[in-house]
């Protein structure tokens, strides 16, 4: 009975709430001193219209269509209604960041109440891990906090610099929004089709305002709570990797040259790979794969064997659930002494609390090498098969490595801001205003802790793409079902593996503070000068450290079915055979009633944190601008002229510091850069008849490096063998802008309008790659030692060595390129047509990019033969060159209704250049569809249902351009949303 009823408890409660809530309304005030300045969808469409039309730059604006009730179910999903702007989605599918006009979220500002925000969450690793950089992160807030976003996507001298994208203005509600006091109480149970849970989620808002002899105050106070149960299941392949990577594979019996070669310790010989494992692969199969070669872009002269046969180097099923629980609490406080004075203090608080548990199923023994743990030169290859791009379809192996994998990864976000704003009209034509405030964000991950089970070399191991090239059919070798199976032990001498378990501590910070004074100044009717001046402080922190090891045994009478549990039900809605129903996974409470991995203790060898690996690193940015500008409007015959021009001065000094491991010393690294900008700007709108307005706009920006690509520190991938180095000289992105667009407001609350745009980016930020041995980076040896490895021949042998050759990646200023694109956007009552049609209307808007950017893919490494620099042009990472959005509406005084649907074309996720073999990662396409349906059963009680992500579309990485290799299939379900809402 509770499946079918999920909704149930919640709605009988909220019921109970409203009646009371309406006997307490019916005694206090009079109905109309709780109207709300907008109501319903179409006046929130209008409300934004008109912000828009008054505008002086390129504004786009979405209000909120009730009180704590946002067009949509997140705020993020809301703002990709923008146009131009597109959606990136986190683990479970929710909206997460946005990229504007191809920028990525990086490039784009976000203020809350004026002051900049920076929130980051944790994420899986192939869907980006942590973000520690400057990206805003929506999924932390819930949508009815705020009652209005802005996206600005001009500059002007008057709006702090720092976007390259847009800057996004939230606002909360203060109680001078509303005629008098207010109160709103709603509740709403979510179920997902995947995790198949109702899960609550309550918002609540009172507001008053009162005058007295001391002028008008107002207070406000709103909370929302929301609780959800994600899951995320599909196909990752981590990496792909060559045949010929990681010292190939075993070569079969009298195949010369013979791979690997004689290692008695191991017991390779003539016709054994291994102890235990003989030579049994297939002639034919084995000259197929290492047959094919590949010269990466030109750059090798002679191709290793096996070189242009790519593989997945952990195929993979996953299965993830997050539960979250999101908390968000709002204050507002007004003062109107006079009605020349104000004064405002805004407050804000977020929690955002997530365990995440990944159960992975998996081959692993591709991405190991001989001296890790006897990894994939001991697989032979009994079968393949390739298509016509060359990819590799179709592969069968005897000795591989199984392994079952369980990943608890436990962060809470807490938010924080504190807002004192204020202005005074001096005279008739001098105000002043000024604010200041504190934005805090800190990303707390005690626990990350992994456990893996391994089932040593397994014969019959596949992997098959050719029935379906998303997902394909793992035929493991072996029932995964079975517990018994699987071993949890300590490294043999020989360098078998049978398990381990990796731990991760990580605390993120972020501090901005802003303080900032303006003045404006009415020369006359048609001239007012402003200015100000501002200083901001950015502190940014990242600790993380390490632990892990491979040396516990089990105790005696522990079994592996008394540490495990069963992963059932699993491929619903995959599409493909061959997938299993159910495996063997990792039971991490019970594993830790055994061995509390978490301890971090000489009690559990290995649990020790790595504390002179650790990750420590911070940058300081302090801000300095001043500004000056004017604004002008005048009549130049039937047409008005009206906008600014001015010109902002910034100066930052940016202080990154970090700790290195020198030698077993943790020794500080502190680098001081300082650079500064001369930003104007010009922002002009002309009225013309027919209510057609052209706008034009165009100035300089930046867009300041991310925080941990400052840090002088180098970070160690054992897993991707590559190693990643600060660069605290950075310079941002600098970029000229233009924009000009028409609007054409054809009838009441209706608009059509036409843009193009250009951004010709001087200065650019990227990474380049060049493979490398390790030795010669001048970094210490004692980096690469982690979790008790060892790196002069001891067991176990560290993953990388000094001798390992690895991809190595660092940020530089290269030259950029233009950004160029157009926007089309249309709101479209049908107030035309006769009777009932007349409530429908349509949202539609498209926009396309191009940009051209250069990247270096290989820098002309010393250490190899001169003039292999390579560069390509290509598209920004994370641009959609195509992205449209589309909402058909109804509204009648009762009864609301929308379906949403919004595309963003395939876009580039990274350019990789050949380094590897592979030109880019790419991210497939996708279309979101959406629906909301409300009623009004009186005016103060409403009724309503929501579904997101209706088609469950899912999300695709693919791997090189021509053989578009799947490295991520995943897909999370739809959602559907049953609420209801008492105001008064």
């Amino acid at each position: 009975m509770a499946s079918r009823l999920p909704f149930q408890p919640t709605l009988i409660v909220l019921a109970v709430l409203s009646v009371c809530a309406a006997a307490q309304a019916q005694e206090a005030k009079p109905a109309e001193d709780a109207v709300v300045v907008v109501t319903g969808f179409r006046a929130s469409l209008n409300s934004a219209l008109n912000t828009k039309k008054n505008s002086d730059g390129i504004v786009d604006v979405i209000k909120a269509e009730d009180i704590a009730k946002f067009p949509d179910a997140n705020l993020a999903e809301s703002l990709q209604r923008v146009p131009g702007v597109s959606l990136t989605r986190g683990d479970g599918g929710e909206g997460k960041q946005i990229t504007v006009r191809g920028l990525n979220a990086g490039f784009t500002r976000v203020r809350i109440n004026g002051i900049e925000g920076v929130t980051a969450t944790g994420a899986s690793d192939i869907n980006g891990s942590t973000n520690r950089g400057r990206g805003f992160d929506f999924s932390v807030f819930a949508s009815e906090l705020f009652n209005s976003l802005e996206v600005r996507k001009t500059s002007e001298a008057g709006i702090e610099e720092g976007s390259l994208g847009a800057t996004v203005d939230l606002r909360t509600a203060r109680p001078f929004d509303f005629k008098g006091r207010t109160f709103s109480l709603g509740g709403q149970e979510s179920w997902n089709g995947l995790s198949r849970k109702a899960e609550p989620r309550v918002t609540a808002l009172y507001s008053d305002r009162w005058d007295t002899p001391i002028g008008k105050i107002g207070a406000l106070a709103s909370v929302a709570y929301s609780k959800r149960t994600v899951q995320e299941e599909g196909y990752e392949a981590v990496e792909l990797l060559s045949a010929s990577q990681d010292g190939g594979f075993c070569s079969p019996l009298g195949y010369a040259p013979q791979n690997p070669v004689n290692t008695p310790a191991k017991g390779i010989t003539a016709t054994s790979c291994g102890f235990g494992v003989p030579r049994t692969s297939s002639t034919a199969a084995y000259s197929d794969v290492m047959g094919r070669t590949d010269n990466y872009g030109g750059t090798v002269a002679n191709p290793a064997a096996g070189s242009g046969a790519f593989a997945p180097r952990i195929p993979r099923y996953r299965r993830s659930l997050t539960n979250y629980e999101r908390t968000g609490l709002t204050g507002s406080a007004q003062w109107r002494p006079d009605s020349k004075t104000e004064l405002n203090l805004d407050l804000m608080g977020g929690k955002f609390v997530n365990d995440r548990y990944d159960n992975y199923i998996s081959a692993i023994s591709f991405g190991r090498t001989l001296g890790q743990s006897n990894g994939k030169p001991q697989s032979s290859i009994t079968d393949a098969h390739f298509d016509s791009n060359g990819s590799w379809d179709y592969g069968k192996f005897n000795a591989v490595d199984i392994r079952t994998e369980g990943l608890l990864d436990k962060y809470t976000t807490m938010f924080r801001q504190h807002v004192v704003s204020g202005s005074r009209q001096v005279t008739d034509r001098f105000k002043l205003d000024f604010l200041s405030g504190v934005s805090n964000s800190d990303l707390d991950e005690p626990m990350r802790a992994t456990v893996q089970f391994d089932s040593p070399n397994v014969n019959g191991f596949s992997f098959d793409f050719r029935n379906n090239r998303n997902v394909p059919a793992l035929n493991f070798g072996m029932d995964v079902a079975n517990p018994a199976l699987f071993s949890f032990a300590p490294q043999e001498a020989d360098g078998t593996f049978h398990g381990q378990f990796v731990g991760r501590y990580l605390h993120t910070k972020n501090k901005l503070r802003t303080n900032a004074v303006n003045a404006s100044f009415e020369v006359n009717d048609n001239i007012t000068l402003r200015g100000g001046l501002s200083n901001r402080k950015n502190t940014w922190t990242n600790v993380e450290i390490a632990s892990g090891g491979n040396g516990l045994a089990l105790p005696a009478g522990t079994t592996m079915a008394g540490i495990t549990r069963q992963i059932d039900g699993f491929g619903r809605g995959l599409g493909g055979s061959g997938v299993p129903a159910s495996w063997t996974a990792v039971d991490l409470d019970k594993f830790r009633q055994v061995y509390d991995i978490e301890c971090h203790c000489s009690k559990v060898p290995g649990s020790e944190y790595n504390l002179l690996g650790q990750v420590n690193r911070g940058v300081e940015e302090g801000i300095n601008a001043l500004y000056g500008m004017v604004d002008f409007k005048y009549d130049v015959g039937p047409v008005g002229l009206r906008g600014n021009v001015g010109v902002r001065g910034a100066e930052t000094k940016a202080t990154s510091f970090a700790l290195l491991n020198a030698n077993g010393v943790l020794t500080p690294a502190t680098v001081e850069h300082k650079y500064r900008d001369v930003l104007p700007a010009l922002n002009v709108t002309a009225s013309l008849p027919q209510d057609v307005l052209l706008r034009f706009s165009a100035g300089k920006t930046l867009s300041r490096p991310e925080y941990t690509d400052l840090a002088p520190l180098a970070t160690l991938s054992t897993q991707n063998q590559s190693v990643n180095i600060g660069n605290p000289n950075l310079d941002p992105i600098r970029a000229r802008t233009y924009d000009l667009q028409a609007e054409w407001y054809y009838a009441k609350n209706a608009l059509l309008s036409v843009g193009y745009f250009r951004k010709e980016i001087n200065t650019f930020i990227q990474g380049v790659s060049e493979r490398a041995v390790f030795s010669s980076l001048g970094l210490p040896d004692s980096v690469l030692i982690g979790g008790g490895c060892s790196i002069t021949g001891g067991t176990p042998a560290c993953p990388t060595l000094p001798d390992t050759v690895v991809t190595v990646g660092r940020k530089v200023n290269t030259p950029g390129g233009p950004l160029n694109g157009f926007e089309v956007n249309l709101q479209a009552p049908f107030s035309f047509l006769p009777g009932v049609w007349s409530n429908f209307g349509l949202l539609a808007n498209y926009t396309h990019v191009d940009s051209k950017i250069t990247y270096v893919t290989r820098v002309d490494n010393p250490n190899t033969p001169a003039n292999e620099l390579l560069s390509k042009q290509a598209n920004f990472t994370g641009l959609s060159p195509n992205a449209h959005n589309i909402t058909l509406f109804y509204e009648d005084p009762k009864f609301s209704a929308r379906v949403s649907a919004a595309h963003r074309s395939a876009y580039l996720l990274n350019v990789l250049g050949d380094v590897a073999g592979h030109d880019f990662t790419v991210v497939d396409g996708s279309t979101n569809v959406d629906f909301s349906v409300s009623y009004n059963i009186t005016p103060k009680l409403r009724v309503s249902l929501e579904g997101q992500n209706l088609t469950d579309t899912p999300l695709r990485y693919g791997r090189d351009l021509q053989r578009n290799d799947t490295l991520l299939y995943v897909h999370s379900g739809r959602s559907f949303v049953v609420g209801m809402t008492y105001k008064y």
